[in-house]
């Protein structure tokens, strides 16, 4: 991308864009941001370009690339399910049946985005190093230990100081050269000065020990925590990662990651506390972490974290990249011809991935959404309930009757418009279980042959949720990192969501029952 875009900030957009919607019609959509959110940073940060004007328009991006394809978001293949379900399986959506409807709105969306919105993007600049983003310097300083200090010789994990539940150590100056994140079996030598974050009301906590003194007027900057051994770097919680839901003073980081985190940042503001530990780690919570550099490779591919900014040239296993988008290609084409269907073709393909050796069984259960198993079993009966209690054909027949519609462009655009609100303040997936028998319905009382045309409306509704933050997982991804409010996903998505259900709604109708 850096070789085909340089500096310029409207071919990284463009070509940003175009590379993830495309992408996104074959992947999750979520893992594609995920992929794309390391190199979304890069690239800004070597144009000097301010994220946020390149964030939302990557998210968007992979949302309407993922309408684009019956597998190119979860999303369509719950909907199709549901259509399947009801031909008995006589008839499904082919992998690439709604394609050219998805193909115009992706086209309309990189022209808005490439005119109106950049008046609408956020124009905001970011603080000169991540010290100071994250207002840290008031949290860190040094501590040196007195001479003839009984402490001298012993270990850390034997002194006060490492017990202090609100004091991190982030690491050791020593004459015979500095140790970061000192582990607690750590010797304390004479003329040892300890780099630690703490408030400073827990700081007055030391002034009575005898073995040590607490320097004043000590500022410390983005170089003086980065150097050969020690790495300062933003790490997002990952949506699958265990972290989420626990304190950060009950994970034992030192432990677990040999890193220190530092700040949090949480729906793009830094959170400003006396007690790090106390805050509870939410999906998409931005952790600044110390971390050593030889112990980063267990932050690369991990469930756990998405690294802001690789800082470390990764291996690439260029035959196994050349085998798995042969066997990917292969999938789409066996699904796309009919040869065999969709979800066989895509079990063969995981199975022949595991087989040769392109992913392992450990990657493939870390990387697996256990909670959508769980998200589907709960609101699945709830779907199969409405349904045959007539709660869903009673519903149906008020908005029938609310609206007096009886033209299927209109029912199309109120049913668009109703999936939109819902899928912005709950699950898309939740949002498709549950307005998929409603699409089906409302055709039934039109008199409507084939449902096709109000499933598809569901699924792009459904999956192009531009109005918040937390409508759908990719915007929850790219909030923090962006220091985005909740007002720019209005004020863009805004206007963007007035586009794609116009011109949704008007293809839809058009390739359904005018040609």
């Amino acid at each position: 991308l850096e070789s085909m875009t340089g500096s310029s900030y409207w071919r990284i957009l463009f070509y940003l864009v175009l590379i993830v919607g495309v992408s996104s019609a074959f992947m999750n959509n979520t893992a594609i941001v995920a992929i794309f959110l390391p190199i979304t940073m890069r690239l800004a940060r070597s144009a000097n370009i301010s994220p946020a004007r390149l964030l939302m328009p990557l998210s968007f991006a992979a949302m309407i690339g993922g309408i684009s394809t019956v597998i190119g978001t979860s999303t369509n293949i719950i909907v199709t399910s549901f259509y399947k379900d009801y031909t008995g399986g006589a008839s499904s959506f082919g992998i690439f049946d709604f394609t050219p409807l998805a193909i115009v709105i992706f086209i309309a969306f990189i022209i808005y985005i490439m005119t109106i919105g950049q008046w609408l993007l956020p124009k905001q600049d970011g603080a000169d190093s991540l010290v100071e983003d994250y207002d840290l310097k008031q949290f860190l300083t040094q501590i040196d230990v007195k001479d003839g200090s009984s402490w001298i010789g012993k270990r850390l994990q034997d002194t006060d100081l490492w017990k202090h539940p609100h004091i991190r150590f982030i690491g050791i100056e020593r004459e015979s050269g500095n140790v970061w994140l000192p582990n607690q079996i750590e010797s304390i030598n004479k003329g040892d000065s300890f780099i630690v974050k703490a408030h400073v009301d827990h700081l007055l906590d030391l002034k009575n020990m005898e073995h040590i003194k607490v320097r004043r007027n000590v500022e410390f900057d983005g170089d003086d925590l980065n150097s050969e051994h020690a790495v300062l770097f933003e790490a997002v919680v990952g949506q699958n990662s265990f972290l989420v839901g626990k304190r950060i003073g009950d994970v034992d980081f030192h432990l677990l990651f040999r890193a220190v985190p530092l700040g949090i940042r949480r729906s793009g503001v830094p959170l400003r506390t006396t007690s790090l530990e106390n805050i509870y780690i939410q999906f998409g919570d931005v952790l600044l972490m110390e971390a050593r550099r030889q112990s980063l490779d267990q932050f690369y591919n991990s469930r756990d974290f998405i690294i802001l900014e690789k800082v470390k040239k990764q291996s690439i296993r260029a035959g196994k990249m050349r085998l798995a988008s042969v066997i990917v290609l292969s999938v789409v084409i066996l699904a796309a011809t009919r040869l065999l269907p969709i979800v066989t073709a895509a079990l063969l393909g995981c199975a022949l991935l595991l087989v040769t050796g392109c992913v392992s069984m450990r990657y493939i259960h870390r990387k697996m959404d256990w909670r959508v198993f769980f998200l589907l079993a709960g609101i699945l009966p709830l779907g199969i309930a409405f349904e045959q209690t007539g709660t869903t054909a009673l519903i149906a027949e008020g908005l029938l009757h609310l609206t007096g519609a009886s033209s299927p462009l209109l029912i199309i655009a109120m049913l668009f418009g109703l999936t939109t609100m819902l899928t912005s303040f709950m699950s898309n997936n939740a949002t498709a279980v549950l307005l998929a028998p409603l699409a089906i319905t409302l055709a039934n009382n039109l008199g409507v042959d084939d449902p096709r045309p109000f499933l598809v409306t569901v699924m792009f509704a459904a999956s192009t949720s531009f109005l918040t933050p937390i409508g759908y997982q990719t915007n929850t991804l790219i909030y923090g990192p962006g220091q985005y409010t909740f007002t720019d996903f209005l004020r863009v998505g805004g206007g963007l969501t007035l586009i794609v259900w116009s011109l949704s709604t008007l293809l839809i109708y058009y390739y359904y029952f005018i040609l």
